[in-house]
């Protein structure tokens, strides 16, 4: 990126003064003996041009200055470029409202803990002790504080950390209720060419069916809360909260249902590596050179199945938590930070994705 400091030259020098002759005629006799001067000196008002004046050079503190405002400049700019990339996406739109919100729950309940108040009440202190021995050495005694004007009572607002979490936790509400097409899409999918594993398949298609209920059921409430179905309809079948809880038992069967998933993937691939290696047995170059690249494929299905294994990890105990109307006991401080925890690697590879082309 050409940015403006790429293009600023250093100014150029000031051409010197051309010297301009004097004639007779520009001499005016006031009362004075002319000035006689040596032929070979020249006249005083004739003489020579002056040397240039020499433009000062930046100094390096100036220059230091100039180089990192350019790093900066263009370090925001990939990161930007970056970050477009991420968002083109419906799920990289996602992860990033997601991590938002995550990030600033957890941020919001870290600065209310004990510790952290603790550790300003210290530091509040050490400031006022600081400026009191200040005042003591100074001649003029400290001005006290100015009253802070009455207050009325009114209602406490929302904190802003706390703001910003609700507001992108609505935002994904409002983004999900297009989730049904994806879900239409995945089933469809794995109708047309189901796995080779009739355990696989039989999973696949129960998690497709929870995650539609899931979906259904969320959509339904949310727009039953904003006015747009009547709240009639669905006071008559439980009322919202009702449906709230078991939308979410929903995809709590999908996290459940997960794990079977996840269980008979690592079946399906240690008993490949078993047949792999009686294969290969033989030590020939091409069934070497196969099980090169079924390592690296392994390798990769792996690194999947870590993933996805430490998200449903995180989501279980949250979503169980919530299936519940009063909990199970899970700390509500937390919340944040657990969430974080299950999409942050995800979010870790999507960002690493966005600069391979940058």
């Amino acid at each position: 990126m050409q940015s403006a400091a790429d293009t600023m030259a250093d100014p150029e020098p000031i051409p010197a003064h051309v010297a301009r002759e004097s004639t007779p005629s520009e001499q005016k006799d006031e009362g004075h003996a002319p000035t006689t001067t040596d032929p070979g000196q020249g006249s005083p008002s004739a003489g020579a041009s002056p040397p240039p004046t020499a433009i000062p050079s930046p100094s390096p503190s100036l220059l230091r200055a100039r180089r990192q405002l350019l790093a900066a400049l263009r370090a925001t700019d990939t990161t930007i470029e970056r970050l477009d990339k991420l968002t083109t996406t419906a799920a990289g739109t996602e992860r990033v409202l997601a991590v938002t919100g995550y990030l600033s729950h957890a941020l919001h309940h870290l600065l209310a803990s004990a510790p952290w108040l603790a550790l300003q009440t210290r530091l509040s202190l050490l400031a006022r002790l600081r400026r009191h021995r200040q005042h003591q050495h100074s001649s003029s005694p400290p001005k006290p504080p100015p009253t802070p004007p009455p207050t009325t009572p009114t209602t406490k607002p929302k904190p802003p950390l706390l703001a910003l979490s609700s507001l992108m936790s609505e935002t994904r509400f409002t983004l999900r209720l297009l989730g049904l097409l994806p879900l239409w899409t995945w089933g469809a999918a794995t109708l047309r060419s189901p796995p080779k594993d009739r355990i696989l398949y039989i999973l696949t298609l129960l998690q497709v069916v929870v995650n539609m209920i899931y979906q259904v059921l969320e959509n339904g409430s949310y727009l039953a809360a904003k006015g747009v179905v009547p709240r009639r309809f669905i006071e008559r079948w439980g009322g919202l909260v009702q449906w709230d809880l078991w939308s979410t038992r929903a995809w709590f069967g999908h996290i459940f249902l997960q794990f079977f998933v996840l269980a008979r993937e690592r079946t399906l691939r240690l008993r490949r590596r078993e047949e792999l290696a009686s294969s290969s047995g033989g030590g020939s170059g091409k069934g070497a050179k196969d099980a090169k690249l079924k390592d690296a494929e392994d390798e990769a299905e792996v690194r999947a199945w870590r993933k996805s294994l430490v998200n449903n990890v995180c989501w279980a105990p949250l979503c169980l938590h919530w299936c519940f109307e009063e909990g199970i006991g899970f700390p509500e401080h937390l919340t944040g930070l657990v969430s974080f925890m299950a999409g942050a690697w995800d979010f870790w590879d999507s960002w690493g994705r966005t600069g391979s082309s940058v």
